[in-house]
């Protein structure tokens, strides 16, 4: 075999070894007219066959924006409701103590022990 031929392929076998792993995702984002994301995920939003065309022509005519790109990663948009979704917390939530959650099942609580009756106070007088 030929110098140049063993060469060649000994720094091609070398490179494949040493190329990392490509770990790129496709991230969907959906922006709204005033540029609020409203959903960030590896699934695409809407179908993006011709079948899907309706679906982006509605979100066209809501103002919407879809924008998709490989990168390293793509962090979910969730969005929570309730008291943690709600910016107007109130003073009393958020100082209360957190409510305990005990696994075993509550048990009645066991009977008052039957207390002695109280004597009047003496009149003094």
């Amino acid at each position: 075999m030929r110098p140049t031929l063993t060469l060649a392929a000994t720094a091609l076998a070398a490179g494949l070894c040493a190329a990392g792993d490509a770990s790129a995702v496709t991230c969907y984002v959906v922006f709204d007219r005033t540029e609020n994301v409203l959903y960030r995920d590896v699934y695409p939003p809407v179908d993006l066959s011709e079948a899907g065309r309706p679906e982006r022509d509605a979100m066209r005519a809501r103002g919407e924006f879809l924008l998709f790109m490989e990168s390293d990663v793509c962090p979910r948009l969730e969005f929570f409701t309730g008291a943690a979704g709600n910016v107007a917390l109130r003073l009393d939530q958020t100082l209360s103590p957190p409510l305990e959650i005990t696994k075993e099942p509550s048990r009645p609580a066991p009977p008052a022990s039957p207390r002695p009756p109280r004597k009047p106070a003496a009149k003094t007088g």
